[in-house]
């Protein structure tokens, strides 16, 4: 009698399979809503940017995260009150790992810029989600102003104050951005495919792409970044040179 009630108890806990189901699929128990397994920071911080890598920061939700999670909403509330809290802390996850190659002595200040130039391309292209997250909402992220202090501190050096910095610093920063972004999100306007359309121009525009398309093609994203890169320095040393005229 013992056995049978032990017996019955298990079975009606579920911990048992009574003889006649035996084979049959146990049914897939639902997870407790709030209590989702495994769930920390970093998880959240993983699946927002394989998101980021898929969607638009606009199509960015937490529901979309806690869906890819297997879990609910609320639960992400335990570890960022908000969206625009976890989009920071996505910027600011990525932004720290950012490197500036170390300075050798006597570097002159176009060197910094070139060699902080190359570091971001370098941290893009691991990082790609870098370029939605470094504003959100209309606000730049910690982590990308801590990555711009190199530009800012390195101009200040050179004696750029005031409004001449901030534009110099926004300027250089933006166009640094536009590069990487041309290059990497529209780099296809270089190849042959670009001028399927070529056809609805008329004569003379198409004779004109049709003479350069020879040129297009073989550029490398390096030749191209590096002269993009040249330039924005060059327009530096104009802007300075200037200052030692006044």
């Amino acid at each position: 009698m013992a056995r049978a009630v032990t017996r019955k108890a298990k079975i009606t806990a579920g911990s048992a399979v009574p003889e006649k189901q035996t084979g049959a699929k146990p049914a897939r128990r639902a997870s407790s809503p709030g209590r989702p397994a495994r769930l920390s920071r970093e998880r959240l911080l993983e699946k927002s940017m394989e998101l980021l890598v898929e969607h638009s920061v606009e199509g960015f939700t937490l529901a979309r995260v806690a869906d890819a999670l297997d879990t609910v909403s609320m639960a992400l509330y335990n570890y960022f009150p908000s969206r625009e809290a976890l989009l920071n802390a996505v910027a600011d996850h990525i932004c720290k790992q950012f490197r500036m190659p170390k300075a050798k002595a006597g570097q002159a200040w176009q060197d910094t810029l070139r060699a902080w130039l190359w570091a971001v391309k370098k941290h893009a292209e691991k990082n790609p989600v870098i370029f939605k997250v470094m504003g959100v909402d209309g606000r730049t992220s910690a982590g990308w102003l801590s990555i711009t202090h190199t530009v800012g501190k390195t101009l200040h050096e050179q004696g750029l104050r005031d409004r001449d910095l901030a534009a110099a610093v926004w300027l250089f920063c933006s166009q640094a951005i536009g590069l990487l972004l041309s290059e990497y999100g529209q780099g296809s306007f270089r190849s042959s495919l670009s001028l399927s359309q070529l056809e609805q121009l008329g004569p003379e525009q198409q004779a004109f792409f049709l003479e350069l398309r020879s040129y297009h093609v073989p550029l490398t994203t390096e030749e191209l970044l590096e002269e993009g890169f040249n330039d924005l320095i060059a327009n530096l040393e104009r802007k300075i040179a200037l200052l030692g005229k006044k």
